[in-house]
């Protein structure tokens, strides 16, 4: 499609009814396609040759040329009025703007816009002839060389932007035809000189000439208010002749001194002027100037500034010598500065505030301080700054601040962070006393310890920022006085305790309705807490155990790391685990702890004392006590001890002896209220006791395997015993008779004290019987040992399972046990299951599918192969094993290998709380006929060892392998 084309299409676009155009009906209409709606009322024509957008609205056309040639410009639009007009990438033809818009159609353009144009030589003024109406020319990005008749054809122009035109030179007449022109830039261009009288006579009131090559400016302007020479090279300036001069930004220029008085003729509301060395003030520099307002004098390397370079400038407010290098300023500098509300003396080296210094600044605001090398504040130093509403004190080297010093009736952030301070204990030398209006304090980065109880008094304060410190231990006590602070900031301190034994009396005294509002809000993070008893009520805080109104007075976001090399959180830690020693716990008549390890828990108000492992013959006959403990443990395990001291009136609820050499046991001398005993791996033969009735009747478990129980008549009290407390026994399948595998528990009193046989009798009897045997177990081994893989498979495809032994069916597993666990608790099988079942004087070998199983097997045929190849099955059961895909089908595969077998081959480990809401149908079944072992359980790893102990004595001995049906494949067998 040719230009012809496209501007019949803008015809129709732009004419006659404007505002009710859409592009239904002209979309992809050969080599142009037009968009409707582009940018919220935007419209867009795209062509071949150029692109045009247009608002609705706003009456803007934007022309974008797609070509190197020259734009065809032949037909119009229907004669419409367009206040902005913008070109962009065009080639300018020397007929001139205006004839280009006068073909299309468009009417008194009051803003033009020229984006990287290409103009063939210099800009004469026939490019811009007759453009009467135009008020704004926008000429960027395109390579000008001015002439002085550019702008002949511009006289109404108001604003003129020429930025990043490449200009080097401005012809001494190129502005006179602007009689109006009022704003001018001409920044970001190559221009190196500026005649003096270039805009004399020109009505300008905003020049901006920033970003140049400028030495020097002497300008001769009556009406000029704003003047921008920043980024330039200047090193002299004249402004005497700038009458109305107002603002001035010098920044980024190499000036390295002024005349005294430079601005005395000068209207100077405004100075900014920052990064170059202007090294010496002159004398009176700002002097005498009644309109001055603003003084911005900042990193400028200045060392020493004259005592009378502001005076008589009576209205300046805001006062900035920022990043320099001052070590103070002259007495009397602010002398006439009574208006001052800002000032600014940041990043210098100022060491000490004269206290008459600031005396005249009656009405500042805010002070900044902050990065000098301020030591102290004393009384006087700011005590006239009766109005102060911000002080910064940041980065110093502040270590006192005495008394009187932060006396600020109506002060509200006081930033004191990164100094020096140790210490905010009220006393004779300092108090918070006078800032009650403070609302934000900020002592972040100091060395404070301790919050003082003069916080009590600053009850408009809502943020409190005191990270980074040295507090080690924070109290109930700390956090009351701080009054209804909306946020305490406590992060990266090396907090070691939190006390928050008052917490729910304190919390209780409080008025109510309880103002959510007002709820104190704490954040802590630490590495070196202490993980142990004393943290247990800030344990019980962080479990939800106190009473809601507790969290409707305090709120506390933490990251608690214990300070035991292994970076445990203290929010996953037990809080039933939590115990401290015994020296910690402060109480009324505690009695000391000798030769054994002693700790309190607070969870159950329990005494602990550990005596095993310390190769002792004679059990203690001391045990730890106090008032306030409700009972003790005891634990003896792993010793030398022959006999036990008479321990029936102690409040002993717990005793372990076993792994001892205890060869008697005087049950009418135990604890009256134990309720948990363990008497496994002694040498106890017997109990003599014959009546037992009234004693232990809180016992609740009981262990006393592999000791050296007799099972003759003397027997009669042992197994009477055992029968009468068979359901508190936990190893009841293990305890045996002396060099023999029979239980104790299925014996009678009858059975072992029956008379004796006639011994000929027996001895004949005995002969035959064994005879007949031996000839038949002969010929059944015969048949057995040549069909002994064929007979055990057959019988178990035929579901007899009985004459079969478990060691039998195991004899072959390759794993004593499978682990089946999510892999989102894989941090207690990796780093406690696994060490704590492989490692050791008595190894498990255990499937693990993370490190055994075949890659890329299928995962059902891996379950099955882990399951039959294993003598046990180990779940570990929790909200995760429930959640996953693979678990529960790992469980029904163990569980169908139990109904099978008749055998008990699935060991349960309940990790964390659940609830029987969680659990499927068939494991809620499971669970109702069958035990478990909690994690956490003091006796979990016994009790678990128990569960594995099926050891075969063939293991080690090479043997010809059953083959173990696949899932998949076919039985094979030879």
């Amino acid at each position: 499609m040719n230009w012809l084309m496209h501007i019949i299409i803008l015809q129709v676009l732009l004419g006659q009814v404007l505002s009710n155009f859409t592009c239904t009906g002209i979309k992809n209409i050969d080599k142009c396609l037009c968009i409707d709606e582009l940018y919220g009322e935007n419209k867009q024509v795209k062509c071949e040759l150029s692109t045009l957008e247009f608002n609705l609205m706003e009456s803007i056309i934007k022309i974008e040329c797609n070509s190197s040639d020259q734009t065809r410009w032949e037909q119009n639009f229907g004669q419409i009025d367009i206040n902005k007009l913008h070109y962009e990438k065009c080639l300018l033809s020397d007929t001139g703007i205006n004839q280009t818009i006068s073909t299309l159609g468009i009417n008194k353009v009051q803003s033009l816009k020229l984006v990287a144009m290409r103009i063939n030589g210099s800009l004469e003024n026939t490019y811009l002839s007759n453009l009467e109406n135009v008020e704004t020319l926008d000429i960027t990005l395109t390579k000008l060389i001015l002439t002085n008749e550019s702008f002949e054809g511009t006289p109404r122009l108001t604003k003129l932007y020429l930025r990043e035109n490449y200009i080097e030179d401005i012809p001494a007449d190129v502005f006179k035809p602007l009689t109006i022109l009022e704003i001018l830039d001409l920044g970001d261009n190559k221009i190196t000189k500026i005649n003096s009288d270039l805009f004399y006579g020109i009505p300008l009131k905003f020049l901006s000439l920033d970003t140049n090559y400028l030495t020097s400016l002497d300008l001769n302007s009556q009406s000029l208010n704003y003047l921008d020479v920043a980024n330039n090279r200047i090193t002299s300036l004249t402004v005497g002749r700038l009458n109305q001069l107002l603002n001035i930004s010098l920044n980024k220029n190499i000036l390295v001194t002024m005349p005294d008085q430079t601005f005395k003729n000068t209207s100077l509301v405004s100075i900014r002027f920052s990064h170059g060395n202007f090294t010496t003030i002159p004398q009176r520099f700002l002097t005498n100037l009644d309109r001055l307002l603003n003084v911005y004098l900042t990193s400028l390397k200045i060392e020493k500034v004259p005592e009378n370079m502001i005076w008589g400038s009576q209205n300046i407010i805001n006062f900035s010598l920022a990043s320099n290098h001052l070590n103070e300023l002259p007495v009397m500098f602010f002398r006439d500065a009574r208006k001052l509300t800002l000032l600014d003396l940041s990043k210098n080296q100022i060491k000490n505030i004269n206290h008459e210094l600031l005396k005249p600044l009656e009405n500042l605001k805010t002070l900044d301080l902050s990065n000098n090398l301020i030591i102290q504040i004393n009384n006087y130093s700011l005590r006239h700054l009766k109005n102060l509403k911000y002080l910064d004190l940041e980065r110093n080297k502040i270590t006192n601040i005495e008394r009187e010093a932060l006396n600020f009736p109506k002060l509200k952030t006081l930033k004191l962070a990164y100094n020096k301070i140790s210490n905010l204990t009220s006393n004779y030398s300092f108090s918070l006393y006078y800032l009650d209006k403070v609302e934000t304090i900020d002592l972040s980065n100091n060395f404070i310890d301790c919050i003082d109880p003069g916080w009590v008094t600053l009850t408009n304060l809502i943020n409190i920022n005191l990270s980074s410190n040295n507090f080690t231990v924070l109290r109930i006590q700390d956090i009351r006085y701080i009054n209804k602070i909306a946020k305490t900031n406590l992060n990266n301190n090396p907090l070691e305790v939190i006390d928050l034994s008052n917490l729910e009396i304190v919390a209780s005294a409080q008025s109510s309705p309880y103002n959510f509002w007002n709820k104190r809000q704490i954040n802590l993070s630490s590495d070196k807490f202490i993980c142990d008893c004393r943290n247990y009520e800030y344990a019980r805080f962080l479990h939800k155990q106190m009473p809601e109104m507790v969290y409707k007075y305090l709120e506390i976001e933490q990251n608690l790391i214990c300070n035991d090399g292994l970076d445990t959180e203290f929010l996953s830690v037990n809080i039933e685990s939590l115990t401290c020693d015994w020296n910690i716990f402060e109480d009324v008549d505690k009695t000391d702890c000798f030769e054994c390890e002693c700790t309190y828990r607070p969870h159950d108000k329990s005494a602990l004392m550990n005596c095993s492992n310390r190769n002792l013959i004679v059990a203690p006959e001391v045990i730890i006590s106090s008032r306030n403990v409700n009972y003790i443990e005891l634990n003896l395990r792993n010793n030398s001890i022959t006999k036990l001291p008479n321990y029936e009136n102690l409040n002993i609820k717990k005793l372990n002896i076993g792994y001892n050499n205890l060869n008697t046991i005087n049950m009418t001398q135990l604890p009256k209220y134990l309720t948990e005993l363990h008497l496994e791996h002694n040498n106890l033969t017997m109990i003599s006791e014959t009546n037992l009735t009234n004693i232990l009747h809180n016992l609740n478990n009981l262990t006393m395997n592999s000791n050296s129980w007799i099972c003759d008549c003397n027997a009669k009290n042992t197994i009477n015993f055992i029968h009468n407390y068979s359901s508190k026994i936990f190893d009841l399948a293990n305890i045996t008779c002396d060099q023999s595998s029979t239980l104790l528990h299925t014996l009678t009193e009858k059975e072992v004290c029956q008379e004796e046989l006639n011994t000929d009798m027996i001895t004949v009897t005995i002969f035959l019987a064994v005879l007949s045997a031996a000839f038949s177990l002969g010929l059944l081994w015969m048949l057995y040992s040549n069909n002994k893989t064929k007979i055990k498979i057959w019988l178990y495809s035929h579901n007899i399972t009985w004459l079969i032994s478990e060691e039998s069916l195991d004899q072959d597993k390759k794993y004593d046990a499978f682990l089946s666990f999510s892999h989102l608790d894989i941090e207690l099988v990796e780093n406690h299951l696994v060490p704590g079942l492989e490692g050791g004087s008595s190894p498990f070998k255990l499937c693990h599918h993370y490190r055994d199983w075949v890659v890329g097997d299928c995962v059902p045929n891996q379950i099955a192969r882990s399951v039959d190849e294993s003598r046990r099955t180990i779940i570990v059961l929790s909200k995760n094993y429930l959640k996953s895909v693979w678990c529960p089908i790992e469980f029904r595969v163990a569980y169908s290998t139990d109904l099978n077998e008749c055998h008990s081959r699935i060991i349960i480990i309940l990790y964390n709380d659940i609830s029987e809401k969680d659990l499927n149908q068939e494991l809620k079944a499971y669970l109702s006929i069958n035990t478990y072992i909690k994690w956490g359980d003091r006796w979990f790893w016994e009790k678990l060892r128990y569960a594995l102990t099926y050891r075969p004595a063939t293991k080690n001995k090479n043997r010809a392998k059953i083959i173990v049906p696949d899932k998949l494949n076919s039985v094979r067998l030879t």
